[in-house]
């Protein structure tokens, strides 16, 4: 990583999966790690284990589907420097159904989680975003690709991509990088609750994910990785 630029981290979703193992990845002497999530409680335990690892570690209660929310997350994170160096969103939660099934308020929650929570943290955050700095957002291959029954999920993700696109092209003027992870099924908590029979040993780990990602920070400020999709050997599910 390159020290004298990436020092002032956001991760958002940092209490537990790919949030959690790419804060704890990141940190290290000299960076400053704002780790947002809605639980207070399990983000104190990364922040412990942060801070255990030489990096300063502030513990920011969000709901990144708030406004309000996010603005202050922001706020708070760049009030010592001025500038956010790298921003890492990350947020899980899947509704798996037939369309018939899905009824709308579970439709728009998957919108709000997927798509409205990136549009806020691309409003708030990219203010203070200035050249070098890099904006990761943790998509999916769902991004890309389409499953039966994942109809609100695969939606809401393709559409994160377009508006990370845009805001993409808005940033180069302003030297900021925005990159899109797709990962493969990762063996996070989203499986825990959904139906059908997964095989989780065929699955990523959030630690390779996070490797990925502290991989995408450590390229010269000048190259950009627009999307970077990560497999497992085994294939697809």
């Amino acid at each position: 990583m390159t020290d004298n630029i990436l020092k002032n981290i956001i991760i958002t979703g940092a209490s537990r999966g790919i949030g959690r193992a790419t804060a704890l990845a990141l940190a290290a002497p000299g960076r400053t790690i704002t780790l947002a999530a809605r639980s207070a409680r399990l983000l104190d335990d990364v922040a412990a284990e942060a801070r255990a690892a030489g990096a300063s570690a502030i513990v920011a209660p969000c709901d990144v589907t708030a406004g309000e929310d996010v603005r202050r997350l922001v706020d708070q994170a760049a009030k010592t420097t001025g500038r956010i160096d790298l921003l890492v969103h990350s947020v899980g939660g899947a509704y798996v159904a037939p369309v018939t099934q899905i009824s709308q308020e579970q439709w728009d929650e998957q919108v709000r989680v997927h798509l409205t929570s990136l549009f806020l943290i691309c409003k708030h955050a990219t203010p203070f975003m200035h050249n070098g700095g890099l904006l990761v957002y943790v998509a999916s291959v769902a991004a890309r690709q389409v499953f039966p029954n994942w109809s609100a999920y695969c939606a809401a993700k393709h559409g994160a991509l377009g508006l990370l696109g845009a805001v993409r092209e808005e940033m180069r003027p302003h030297g900021v990088r925005v990159t899109a992870v797709l990962p493969a099924a990762t063996d996070t908590g989203l499986w825990d609750d959904l139906p059908g029979d997964w095989n989780r040993t065929a699955m990523l780990q959030p630690a390779d994910v996070a490797a990925a990602i502290v991989a995408l920070a450590a390229y010269p400020p000048h190259v950009v990785v627009e999307e970077l999709t990560v497999g497992h050997v085994a294939g697809r599910l």
